[in-house]
């Protein structure tokens, strides 16, 4: 996963750019970063089976599937 900013907003001007010390940018102002949106990593064909045969009840298997949904999108 990156955390790095891909680019930095300044919102007292509306500039963007991918240099956080751009000339663009309006002297003293705060400069936002800007991220970009990962792809969603939903669950397989396997994962849903192992899922169903693992859990007991209801309960049970949405906080498996909650669990395996976060480690497969962080």
């Amino acid at each position: 996963m990156n955390n790095k900013p891909t680019a930095w907003y300044d919102p007292t001007n509306g500039a963007v750019s991918t240099d956080k010390d751009s000339p663009l940018f309006t002297p003293l102002g705060q400069v936002l970063p800007l991220y970009t949106q990962r792809t969603w990593v939903g669950l397989t064909d396997a994962d849903r089976l192992e899922l169903a045969e693992a859990q007991h009840g209801w309960e049970d298997l949405l906080i498996a599937a909650e669990t395996k949904l976060k480690e497969k999108n962080s």
